[in-house]
């Protein structure tokens, strides 16, 4: 699955800022995807996480990865994190090409991530409850088993 190389790529990092994973995985059906995009999104949501908590100085950060169905139809990655968390009025420009909030970073991943979601027949969303309340985002993919 996606979601596990993309954490395996993180682990080092991840592990490096004391950043606990958990990981709650629902049994779900295989899915027909171009799996270097699904890793590419999953990737930049992870190392996202990872600053977000990297970025509070208190002990208990954890990252939590979801997989689960969302309907019928839609595979559900989450990652969500209990770090720095996003205004609200900065989450509703999370998705905008060239916005961050990070001084190193450049505003491309999650637009891009975005863009490679509704490619892909999906969508990619967040939400937070604010400033210090960490952030989650979610990956939505149609399952497509290639029956009629």
């Amino acid at each position: 699955m996606c979601l596990l190389a993309a954490l395996k790529l993180n682990a080092e990092a991840v592990a490096r800022h004391g950043i606990e994973i958990q990981r709650e995985y629902a049994a779900v059906p295989d899915i027909r995807v171009d799996k270097h995009k699904v890793l590419q999104i999953l990737l930049n949501l992870i190392n996202n996480a990872k600053h977000a908590c990297a970025e509070l100085a208190q002990p208990g950060r954890v990252i939590t990865l979801r997989i689960g169905r969302s309907a019928v139809d839609l595979l559900r990655m989450e990652v969500a994190d209990n770090g720095v968390g996003i205004d609200p009025e900065n989450l509703r420009r999370v998705f905008q090409h060239g916005f961050t909030t990070r001084r190193d970073g450049h505003g491309f991943g999650l637009h891009s991530g975005a863009l490679v979601a509704r490619e892909l027949g999906g969508s990619l969303h967040a939400a937070s409850r604010g400033a210090g309340m960490g952030a989650t985002f979610t990956l939505e993919l149609p399952f497509n088993t290639g029956e009629q």
